[in-house]
Parts: structure tokens; sequence; C-alpha cells
């Protein structure tokens, strides 16, 4: 729900935040150039309205101290809501040492290759070739979705979303390249409980 200025319920809007943030700082930003001070300003206004994350704060925090405008990890240190300590230790890192930190980061908290939106379609596979063996779903997707997945990735997504109902029965006992996954009962072919007037 937004209010009438556009923003969420109990989150601070960036104007408010720069307001409390210049208040807090009178006396750094008494030393700021006029630059800085801009500088300072929309840095403040975009953490909060950006929410940044963590990595994303160091990156800034990167840009503002190798920006060539004299800002220091003092102020760096106060805009960006972290210790002017981190700030020198991010100071000191060329680019190249930057790009790496963040790839390792990144790899650290890589994000899923399949996502809710990619069920269907390996659904619809499964159900059009109801013999299909983990390889070959997989290879569907590489082709299909052109996202590249091992087994104990499709077996996590198959699990999440409920995939493994539709696991051939005449394949489900079978351990070499079986059916990818049963987590329920295959679907038998009882009638359905709906009504056809309804189910049309």
């Amino acid at each position: 729900m937004a209010t009438e200025d556009g923003g969420t319920p109990g989150k601070e809007q960036p104007q408010e935040a720069w307001a409390r943030w210049a208040e807090a700082h009178q006396r750094l930003l008494e030393r700021a150039t006029e630059a800085q001070r801009v500088l300072l300003e929309a840095t403040v206004r975009f953490i909060v309205g950006a929410s940044a994350p963590a990595m994303l704060i160091r990156l800034v925090a990167f840009f503002l101290l190798h920006a060539d405008m004299g800002l220091t990890p003092v102020q760096v240190g106060a805009a960006v809501g972290r210790t002017d300590r981190a700030m020198r230790t991010v100071q000191a890192l060329s680019a190249y040492d930057m790009l790496d930190a963040l790839w390792a980061e990144l790899r650290r908290h890589r994000q899923p290759k399949l996502h809710p939106e990619h069920a269907g379609p390996i659904a619809k596979y499964l159900v059009d070739h109801p013999s299909a063996t983990q390889a070959e779903v997989v290879a569907f997707i590489a082709r299909a979705l052109t996202i590249h997945v091992d087994v104990q990735t499709l077996a996590r997504f198959f699990k999440a979303y409920g995939l493994g109902v539709l696991v051939d029965e005449r394949r489900a006992g079978e351990t070499e390249g079986k059916r990818p996954f049963a987590s329920a009962p295959p679907i038998t072919e009882a009638p359905s409980s709906c009504s056809p007037s309804r189910c049309s």
C-alpha cells in the first residue's frame, strides 16, 4: 500500500533521510565543498531510496572514493552508513580488486537458475514426453530455455514445484535414467471431481 507521496508506510523517504542525515552531520557538511555536498546528498538519498544491499553500498563507496572529488573516508563512510576504517579498506582497493571481491560475493550468493515461470514449460514437456529421462529433461531445459542445470538442481526444482506428480507409472520403479524425481504419487486416470460444465 502506497502513501500519498508514493512511499510505503514505515519506510523513510529519501528527503526525510537526507534532512535527518544533514542535521546529524552539520560539521562534516560545513567542511565540504558545494560539489561534495551534492554527492553526499545524492548518496544518502540513493541508499535509502534504493534500499541498497551491502554489495551495492560498497560499490557506491568505491566510486565516491575514486571520483577525484576529494571526498574522505570519513565523509563517504557517514554517507553510506559505514565506518571510516571500512572506507579506508575500500579506498585501498584497485578497480580489479573491487571487481574480484564483488564477483566472489556474487558466486557465494548465486541466484537459482530455474525460476517459477519455468515450471510451466517443464511441466508441459513432461506431459508431452511421458517417458523422458532425467538427462532428456536437462537437455530440453538447455535447448528450450537456454539454462544449463545439473540433475541435483533439477531435483530441487521438481521438489519445490511438485513436478514429481508427472512421473510415468511404467518407469517409476526404474533406477537407471528414471523419470525425474517422484515427489508425490503419479497422476492417475481417475475421473475428475468437477462437473463437465465447470471444467469446460
